[in-house]
């Protein structure tokens, strides 16, 4: 090898180092960056002179081995590190972090990005954003589109989604009631025990419903029912209770209601409990507790925040105490993660090499968990960046040493050459 290639030999080496210090600089400048991931640096050896190929041994020769003399290094490749980042809850209920493999899903209007950066933000249009660049978060199977009865906040064949901040939604009309407590046993014949619940009618609006157990003696009770604004009629009597106080039959009465100006008729079943069990409806000594505890009905609501599940379902609230799934996040995997393309702005996007993407939902088929209200920080860790850095730096100063001395000896045979 000359002293010339001795130079470019020691260039390539300050030309690599110089490369695996703008990678160790650039995680460490991303050590706070949403769901950045770290890279690390690999180098090769190149291209090789052949001063003697060897030979093989002989009767009479042990051989010789080959003698090559290389011509540097080169940066060989950045291996991106997926491993996962720390969680911290942020208390924004519209960021969200994976716990595990995949990534986020947005389209940028001429293709499709991919983020572990979960801080996203509802745009002036309603939808579902990266603020920082605008792109569309995207969704995944038919979550929120509604039916013929139900009514969808999600358009069919289009996977951006819709946060339809106060869209308002129908009120329920109560199908079901369910009552608990005891009714004392002391209670005198023709006596009665009081029990009253809001319930809702058809449109919504909220009627009292009021119900009374009357003794006919034998453990056995009559109920009936007036409600606000109609009428009421209770069938399936009688109520009837062993000698243990346990509930005998019927597990339900139906109470009919009709009547009530603008509403259409309704029927509401009282859950009294299970026969032979002391879940529902009992007849025992002491105090008169029973009561209706519970009804499916609500009123109509307006949607006031959303937040996700472990799902990635974007569950809604609204004003009347109701939760609706309104979409399910989309989150992709690779066949090969580590040949995605670094965007900037936290996106990766696919290539020939990670193969495309396999979209899913969270939870599913070896993707991750969502975590509301969290976001996932960096991976870089520091301590083996600043351990890197060092090496990186080392290996600078060694390879200018060697461009240095290289030079001189290059100075020292040209006074030689000049004094001949």
């Amino acid at each position: 090898m000359s002293l010339t290639s001795v130079l470019f030999t020691g260039s390539s080496g300050l030309q690599a180092n110089s490369e695996d210090l703008d990678v160790v600089g650039n995680n460490l400048a991303n050590m706070s960056t949403t769901g950045y991931k770290d890279q690390t640096t690999s180098f090769k050896d190149v291209v090789y002179q052949t001063l003697n190929p060897g030979s093989g041994p002989t009767a009479t020769l042990g051989g010789t081995n080959p003698v090559q003399t290389g011509f540097g290094v080169t940066v060989g490749a950045t291996s991106t590190n997926f491993s996962q980042g720390g969680i911290t809850p942020t208390g924004n209920s519209q960021d969200a972090a994976i716990q595990g493999n995949g990534f986020f899903v947005l389209s940028s209007g001429t293709g499709l990005n991919y983020s572990r950066n979960g801080a996203f933000s509802v745009n002036s249009a309603g939808f579902l954003v990266d603020p920082n660049t605008g792109d569309l978060v995207q969704r995944t199977g038919t979550v929120g589109e509604g039916t013929a009865t139900t009514p969808g906040f999600q358009v069919p064949g289009n996977n951006n989604i819709l946060i339809p901040i106060g869209t308002g939604i129908p009120g329920t009309a109560t199908a079901n009631v369910t009552l608990q407590g005891n009714i004392d046993s002391q209670t005198a014949l023709n006596g009665t025990v009081n029990a009253s619940i809001q319930v809702y009618d058809s449109q919504g609006t909220a009627e009292s419903l009021d119900l009374t157990f009357t003794n006919t003696g034998s453990n056995t009770y009559t109920a009936s029912a007036t409600i606000s604004g109609g009428t009421a009629t209770v069938t399936g009597n009688p109520v009837t209770f062993d000698q243990n106080g346990l509930l005998v039959s019927p597990s339900t009465l139906a109470v009919a209601v009709t009547g009530i100006p603008g509403a259409a008729a309704q029927t509401i079943n009282l859950n009294l409990g299970t026969p032979g069990d002391a879940n529902g409806l009992t007849q025992t000594g002491g105090a008169s507790t029973a009561n209706a505890v519970s009804q499916d009905g609500a009123a109509s609501g307006t949607l006031t925040s959303v937040s996700f599940d472990q799902s990635g379902t974007i569950q809604g609230s609204f004003t009347n105490g109701q939760t609706l799934p309104i979409a399910q996040l989309a989150i992709a995997s690779f066949n090969n993660q580590s040949g995605l393309l670094l965007q900037g702005n936290n996106y990766f996007a696919a290539s020939a090499a990670s193969g495309s993407a396999l979209v899913g939902t969270a939870g599913s088929g070896g993707l991750g968990t969502v975590q509301g209200g969290s976001l996932e920080g960096s991976n870089v860790d520091i301590s083996t960046e600043f351990s890197q850095l060092i090496i990186a730096q080392r290996g600078f100063q060694i390879n200018a040493q060697t461009v240095t001395v290289a030079d001189q000896t290059l100075q020292t045979l040209a006074g030689i050459i000049s004094q001949g």
